[in-house]
């Protein structure tokens, strides 16, 4: 068998089990899910309603243009119909976009640490990788500008920024959209941007207009709560996104996906009522991991990027010490991040065991 060859450089990703069988592999009366930036609640009531009227129609095949979920969303956004493509989730597009753009040799930038999703496409297109560190846990713009050159076709900008929360202020967003030559697409991958509460940020999708390489990337897996459901969108000028819907596979975005997107649409109340709470937590949790004297980046996002060296458990150990106790996280090591773990602003609940575990690590080590 002969497979290709950019494979050899790729691990496949590898999901935990079930939750379920974890608590019991480890005789846990509870765990508790803070490991993948998930929403802390589920759908809409509205949107499970919506869904529940599609059930018995799903004997057909989606609607291969999503044709209502995009007139929602080009009414809400100001943008024609023909600036939008949909996927299954934005990584699918983010996947489209190297398709469209990469070819064996040419050149992408993006920051690292980031999305690990950034890596994988550049190494199965073959394409001449550029990844940027970060300064002060932030994209180094000016860096990456300075990396582009006349083999780069695609630049990806994370913000805020996976796994370590930081946002770049719209101005510098701006600022790198002029210094970036017009025939290299700037990808701005939006998928925490609902979280965010910061004035510095800036709606780049009126930048559009100005700016013909220029692709935002949003999703509803993160704060609708629509992660199991995997829709995602992007907005751009319509010769990117027509290419984009050259190597799209029909029927990618599923019937209940694309109610469920359209519905959570129209519930701007609920979203600003679950950013808030968000932002309320992770800075309660911000507050007790300062009493504990344990490090973090300050986040824009739903999760926080803790530094645990120093504990009674080594910096390694510490997501599985926690995992014992109950509580789900993701290690920094995974994600280029050594001596740091990555922890989800879940529920009130949810937070208090993950603050009450990380203590009793900090002050006793890892026994139970």
């Amino acid at each position: 068998m002969r497979l290709n060859s950019a494979l050899e450089g790729l691990v496949a990703y590898k999901s935990a089990p079930p939750l379920d069988e974890i608590a019991a592999h480890y005789g846990l009366d509870r765990l508790v899910k803070l490991a993948s930036n998930e929403c802390a609640h589920g759908p809409f009531p509205e949107v499970v309603d919506a869904m529940s009227r599609e059930l018995m129609g799903l004997n057909r095949y989606p609607d291969g243009g999503c044709d209502r979920l995009r007139a929602e969303l080009s009414g809400r956004l100001a943008v024609p119909p023909e600036q939008l493509v949909f996927g299954n989730g934005s990584c699918e597009l983010l996947m489209l976009l190297g398709q469209a753009l990469l070819s064996r040799g040419e050149g992408m930038v993006y920051a690292t640490p980031s999305f690990v999703m950034y890596h994988t496409i550049g190494v199965l297109r073959q394409a001449r990788i550029s990844a940027v560190p970060l300064q002060d846990h932030t994209h180094d713009l000016e860096a990456m500008a300075a990396a582009i050159n006349a083999d780069t076709r695609m630049v990806i900008v994370c913000n805020p920024n996976n796994p370590t929360g930081t946002l770049v202020p719209g101005d510098a967003i701006r600022a790198f959209l002029r210094a970036v030559p017009a025939d290299v697409v700037v990808v701005l991958d939006e998928a925490y941007v609902e979280f965010v509460t910061s004035p510095t940020y800036q709606d780049p999708v009126p930048w559009l207009r100005e700016h013909e390489n220029l692709m935002v990337l949003r999703t509803f897996s993160k704060i609708y709560g629509l992660a199991g459901l995997r829709v995602g969108y992007g907005i751009a000028n319509r010769a990117l996104i027509e290419a984009l819907d050259k190597v799209r596979q029909p029927f990618n975005v599923t019937t209940l996906a694309q109610v469920a997107a359209t519905e959570s649409l129209r519930h701007a109340d609920r979203l600003r009522t679950r950013r808030d709470e968000t932002a309320r937590e992770r800075l309660r949790v911000e507050a007790a991991l300062r009493r504990l004297g344990i490090g973090f980046i300050p986040s824009h996002a739903n999760f926080l990027l803790l530094d645990v060296e120093g504990l009674p458990v080594p910096a390694k150990e510490v997501p599985q010490a926690l995992l014992e106790r109950g509580v789900m996280t993701r290690s920094g090591y995974a994600m280029g991040c050594p001596g740091r773990l990555r922890v989800t602003i879940g529920t009130e609940g949810e937070n208090d065991l993950f603050l009450e575990q990380l203590a009793a690590i900090a002050a006793k080590g890892a026994t139970r």
